[in-house]
């Protein structure tokens, strides 16, 4: 082949392929002015259909704007009526404030005279309350002091029953005494003065060891009121030791029982430890409501 051949061959086979580059891209141009196409046809239908949308949306607002202002209008219509009612109410009102005023003042002087007559009857109140405390103050005293003598009574009454009872004891023994005596005498039994004296001076029986007790009340005169009798063991003539415990405890003294001895209380003179008469002890000194009663091994260590 000549070199003009080889040339027009070349040349040939580059025109193929600009061709065939031309062809694709003309190809590939069509495709995408396609695919654009139906993408802008897409996008109108769908903005045509939102304008539609929004053109509906917007109808439906004016509608709802309308039925909003003929409702507002028809509020404010209503709105200026109750004004003009509560103007003609206020009027009405302005004129019975003038007239409520203006009783007032017509009442004023009224008034003054109800509230001094308020205080003068506040003032009688309280001088009628003053003396009803009074009273009721004096008749719960006076319903006290009645209690208190119906206790005092009722243990007087217990007292001279005990008393009575002790009386009538002494009473059958004096009689058993007596006799025997006549007996002693009848029979003409050596020493018979001696045997009554030893079985009437007969000795105390020994008190136990456990016996505690406590002082009732407050030492009247030189004698005190205890909590045990008989049936601790307690008989005429027992002796006792009285102190105080606490935190200054103390030895006072004896008590001797030479009074009445009933089951669970007696009353005993009281004999100090100072060797002084009753009369001459300090009121520390003196037996009083809860001191112990009891033999002094039993209590604190006094001496």
């Amino acid at each position: 082949m000549s070199i003009l051949g080889k040339i027009l061959t070349f040349v040939v086979l580059i025109a193929a392929c600009v061709w065939a580059y031309l062809t694709v891209n003309a190809y590939a141009t069509r495709t995408n002015w396609k695919a654009r196409a139906d993408n802008f046809e897409k996008a109108f239908k769908e903005s045509e259909a939102a304008r539609e949308r929004e053109h509906r949306e917007l109808y439906a607002n004016r509608e709802a704007m309308v039925r909003l202002y003929a409702a507002e209008q028809s509020r404010a219509d209503a709105l200026d009526k109750a004004l003009a009612d509560l103007s003609a109410a206020g009027r009405k009102v302005d004129a019975d404030y003038r007239k409520i005023e203006e009783d007032y003042r017509t009442a004023d002087v009224k008034a003054e005279l109800l509230l001094t007559t308020l205080k003068i009857t506040l003032g009688e109140l309280d001088t009628n309350r003053d003396r009803l405390i009074d009273l009721e103050n004096k008749r719960v005293d006076l319903v006290l002091a009645k209690e208190k003598a119906d206790r005092d009574q009722l243990e007087a009454r217990n007292d001279a029953k005990r008393a009575n009872a002790i009386a009538s004891e002494y009473a059958k023994d004096n009689e058993a005494l007596k006799a025997q005596v006549t007996e002693l005498r009848l029979t003409g039994g050596g020493g018979g003065d001696a045997i009554v004296r030893r079985s009437i001076e007969r000795q105390t029986a020994p008190l136990p060891e456990n016996i505690r007790g406590t002082v009732v009340k407050d030492m009247e005169g030189d004698l005190v009121h205890i909590s045990i009798g008989i049936d601790a063991g307690l008989e005429q003539g027992s002796r006792l030791d009285v102190f105080r415990e606490g935190a200054n405890p103390k030895y006072l003294g004896t008590l001797v029982v030479t009074r009445s001895v009933f089951p669970k209380e007696a009353v005993a003179e009281f004999k100090p430890s100072r060797g002084v008469s009753v009369s001459q002890l300090r009121p520390d000194e003196r037996p009083r409501k809860g001191d112990i009663v009891g033999r002094l091994s039993t209590g604190p260590n006094f001496r």
